[in-house]
């Protein structure tokens, strides 16, 4: 059986290997072009008022891998102008992004989806592991349904984690140990589950809130069942070997009994890629808001400072008056005394 692949060939930030491998087959494919499955969404336009929601929707799609950037060679293709086809470096398509999501005389989901690129530019991409250049694990197939609800902060369940007994009780891989064989997936900690009896052969692994994280959870879970590994096998096979079997925990895991649902539910929430989404845009939206009620205020703040300088300006013309006039009576007093 093919044994996991280094973390340097994978991408994964730490890009260290790991500590006997997990006996997982893995599916190599070359690097893939993108693939944007059109909806009747992306054949109609926007509005102006419409810009920031329309951004928001395409980076969390960005974020997730449902859209993925057309990369040939070492260069990118600009995924939203994809009649011109050009190359651009990772610099250059940042600046393209910038320009003309900022260019007045384009339409306005240009600059929505050319804001959303540039934003992940900037955050996602940097963030994220890149793929190898010689081999990488099967990309996540884009989302089926945007609704369908997930374990977040998202996690994955490993199950089938070798146990022996020892000393009375169950015992088998620590947290520590599990989380470096899965390095490649940069998990960002593996919590193994006990019972009164030891070790349940069950484990957490958890991958964050953050859209960096989904797409790793992802990648875990399409890594797995490549390699014929995933949930459906692992329910479908009544001998299931030693091998490990990973999947992303999803609305069934979290509303089964037993002991991996109940530290979902204590630990997580069950979430949409929809509602993530929305919570991004309300986030901004209260931001603006607060923004702009912090601008208010200061222009209110200003205005008061323009009154009192009017009427500071005012009573020095005044008094600069008065003293003109006191001069004038004194001058007429001394040349009427002496004339």
């Amino acid at each position: 059986m093919a044994p996991l692949m280094s973390g340097a060939a994978l991408g994964c930030q730490n890009g260290s290997y790991p500590l006997n491998p997990l006996p997982v087959k893995v599916a190599y494919i070359f690097f893939p072009f993108l693939k944007m499955d059109h909806s009747s969404d992306e054949d109609t336009e926007i509005s102006d008022s419409e810009i920031d929601d329309y951004e928001g929707k395409i980076y969390a799609r960005l974020m997730s891998g449902d859209l993925k950037l057309n990369k040939n060679g070492e260069n990118y293709i600009c995924p939203f102008c994809s009649s011109k086809k050009k190359n651009y470096s990772k610099s250059s398509l940042v600046q393209h992004a910038s320009g003309v999501s900022a260019a007045p005389n384009r339409e306005a989901k240009e600059k929505a989806v050319h804001r959303a690129l540039f934003k992940y530019l900037k955050n996602g991409l940097a963030k994220s592991p890149e793929p190898g250049s010689h081999a990488t694990p099967v990309e996540p197939q884009p989302l089926q349904n945007r609704d369908e609800k997930f374990v977040w902060p998202w996690m994955g369940v490993l199950v089938n984690v070798p146990t022996e007994w020892k000393d009375g009780r169950q015992i088998g891989e620590s947290g520590n140990r599990l989380k470096e064989q899965l390095s490649h997936f940069c998990p960002l900690r593996v919590i193994p589950l006990w019972t009164f009896r030891g070790h349940t052969g069950n484990a957490i692994v958890e991958f964050g809130k953050d859209w960096n994280g989904f797409r790793n959870a992802r990648t875990f879970e399409s890594h797995f069942a490549a390699g014929g590994f995933g949930k459906k096998d692992w329910i479908g096979k009544k001998n299931q070997g030693s091998e490990l079997y990973g999947w992303l925990a999803r609305a069934e895991d979290y509303n089964s009994p037993g002991i991996i649902a109940d530290h979902l539910r204590k630990n997580g929430d069950l979430k949409s890629v929809n509602d993530l989404a929305k919570e991004g845009a309300r986030k901004n939206d209260r931001l603006v808001a607060n923004l702009a009620n912090q601008i208010e205020v200061k222009n209110r703040y200003l205005q008061e400072l323009e009154c009192k300088y009017s009427e500071t300006t005012a009573s020095l013309e005044k008094m600069m008056g008065q003293r003109e006039q006191l001069l004038q009576s004194y001058n007429e007093g001394l040349c009427y005394s002496f004339c």
